[in-house]
């Protein structure tokens, strides 16, 4: 997966730091294991956290995550849910805040600066560059006035 500088300067020190904290924590730092599970016609993936000292079950494979805890502990994804709840109350004028507004942010604003809409489509995971399109691409106010004013281009008034 291709991504810029900035985004791979922020996985490098992200990774410095669970090594950094790896080594203060010692035997008391949790490691990230998954298990695959099939049933019936599906396949998915546990994801357990054991402590270092302790002894890992068969079938349990290792698991790097981006985002730990400090004592290495996987970070669920519901606690970024938490957080964002939090933030509400807490923040006036974000009320109606929630962590996928995130995603259509960094959406438009790819657009907006020229991103291709497929590559866009890619970087998201779509099948289909309509469903970028439709859902995430929201127009800035100077994309609506240059849009208006196409028609003033085409009959020669610009």
């Amino acid at each position: 997966m291709d991504f810029c500088d900035t985004l791979a300067a922020i996985l490098r020190t992200a990774k410095a730091d669970q090594y950094r904290d790896r080594f203060r924590y010692g035997a008391l730092y949790n490691l990230n294991y998954h298990k695959e599970v099939k049933k019936k016609d599906c396949t998915y993936y546990e994801v357990y956290t054991l402590p270092m000292s302790e002894h890992v079950p068969d079938g349990y494979r290792e698991i790097s995550f981006v985002c730990l805890r400090q004592d290495g502990a996987f970070e669920a994804p519901y606690t970024i849910g938490l957080m964002c709840r939090a933030a509400r109350k807490k923040v006036k004028g974000l009320e109606d805040f929630h962590f996928h507004m995130l995603r259509h942010t960094f959406t438009s604003n790819l657009l907006s600066n020229g991103a291709s809409p497929k590559d866009v489509r890619e970087l998201l995971g779509h099948a289909d560059v309509s469903t970028t399109m439709n859902i995430y691409a929201h127009a800035t106010r100077e994309e609506k006035r240059t849009s208006a004013r196409l028609l003033d281009k085409v009959v020669g008034r610009e």
